[in-house]
């Protein structure tokens, strides 16, 4: 089944967050339309036509599968990096390791609380997706030195 993110749903219809959560409350039903992925909502692809035309946004099925699977393709491109330590002067990124070895630069709110290890002496690993050539962590930063 494919799914779409509330966010991306947001962002593609430009509608805050909070006028899908009305719509969503009144017309859909939870587990068949949209259910929780973790702490995130995910419409199946009825129940974001159903948000579209709840919005005023009319959108034929094509276009409702294209927006579905392109948040489905952003899912793909995730991948897990290995933190490599590096001082940079900037604070704001970060070397990561890929699958295949090659060294990436991967942007960050801030550096301060990535090691080469963390608290249980393993490597320190985080997803990361690239989106035209830049690298990106998609997982909140660690709250402590080594330690999610």
């Amino acid at each position: 089944m494919k799914e779409i993110l509330e966010s991306d749903l947001a962002k593609k219809i430009g509608v805050s967050r909070s006028v899908i959560k009305g719509h969503r409350n009144r017309l859909l039903k939870h587990g068949e339309h949209w259910h929780k992925k973790g702490r995130a909502n995910v419409y199946s692809e009825e129940g974001a036509s159903l948000i579209m035309e709840a919005a005023g946004v009319p959108t034929p099925p094509d276009e409702i599968k294209a927006i579905v699977d392109d948040s489905e393709a952003k899912k793909a491109n995730e991948e897990t990096l290995t933190y490599v330590h590096a001082k940079f002067a900037n604070t704001r990124v970060i070397r990561g390791r890929r699958d295949s070895g090659e060294i990436v630069i991967v942007r960050v709110k801030t550096s301060e609380n990535f090691r080469p290890a963390d608290h249980q002496g393993n490597p320190m690993t985080f997803p990361a997706r690239c989106e035209g050539g830049v690298w990106t962590i998609t997982r909140p930063l660690p709250r402590w030195a080594g330690r999610w």
